[in-house]
């Protein structure tokens, strides 16, 4: 089968809870930038036949609808993008191979965050969505949840790391992005191959920041640490950036 010219060549592959809206948002808003106007379309993800109803599918996965379908969300621009969190998610493992096939060709970016703080901003999430009734540590150290495995960083982006060139992949910290907003765009922007002299008023706007994240006491803090210090240490050999801004690892 012929693989549509209008695919999209930029996907922000996640991670949840790390700034994807915002991201979203800000690529957009440049000129030569068209971001699908459905944020996490969700396409490389889920069964190859629809499966429940249209709304629950979605949130499942769009794969059943086709490449022709995907192509329809693209505008005709230079630069062409989506931004899905699910693609990292654990829960789709098939993501990435898919991902290599269709769209071989794409620039991908993976924003991260301190992990814990990303933990605590999902299970607030979730509280908030009446999916999540249990305890803050019941939670949090399940190991059959995924609070800390989408905080596994660097286990989540292997699939991608064994399937699409180094230089092709851009991680970005949350923390750079709401403190060095304009060195950060600049440096996506020049990944993505277009102006990175661009600059508008709206950059300046913060998007879709959560609330403050619930205490966490000091021995649930080292039992998340020890989980994933493993995993932050591949991560900064794979960025070579000591995550200073991260919590000590």
């Amino acid at each position: 089968m012929a693989v549509p010219e209008s695919l999209p060549n930029l996907i922000v592959i996640g991670a949840m809870k790390c700034a994807t809206t915002a991201l979203h948002r800000y690529l957009d808003l440049h000129p030569q930038i068209v971001m699908a106007a459905q944020k996490e379309m969700n396409f490389f993800v889920g069964p190859s036949v629809a499966e429940g109803n249209a709304e629950q599918a979605w949130h499942r996965g769009n794969w059943h609808r086709g490449v022709d379908w995907y192509a329809e969300h693209f505008a005709d621009a230079p630069v062409r993008g989506e931004a899905s969190p699910s693609y990292t998610s654990p829960s789709f493992p098939e993501a990435a191979a898919r991902m290599a096939a269709v769209v071989p060709d794409a620039r991908l970016i993976y924003l991260v965050r301190d992990p814990i703080d990303r933990a605590l901003s999902q299970y607030e999430h979730h509280r908030r969505m009446g999916t999540e009734q249990r305890g803050l540590e019941e939670a949090l150290l399940d190991a059959g949840s995924q609070y800390l495995q989408r905080s596994a960083y660097h286990a989540r982006l292997q699939p991608y790391l064994d399937r699409f060139p180094g230089e092709r992949i851009a991680i970005v910290l949350q923390e750079d992005l709401l403190d060095r907003r304009h060195e950060t765009l600049a440096s996506l922007y020049r990944f993505a191959g277009v102006d990175d002299e661009f600059w508008a008023s709206e950059l300046d706007a913060l998007v879709h920041v959560g609330g403050a994240p619930p205490e966490l006491d000091g021995c649930l803090e080292k039992a998340m640490i020890v989980r994933v210090a493993e995993d932050v240490a591949r991560l900064r050999s794979l960025t070579n950036r000591d995550l200073a801004e991260w919590r000590s690892y």
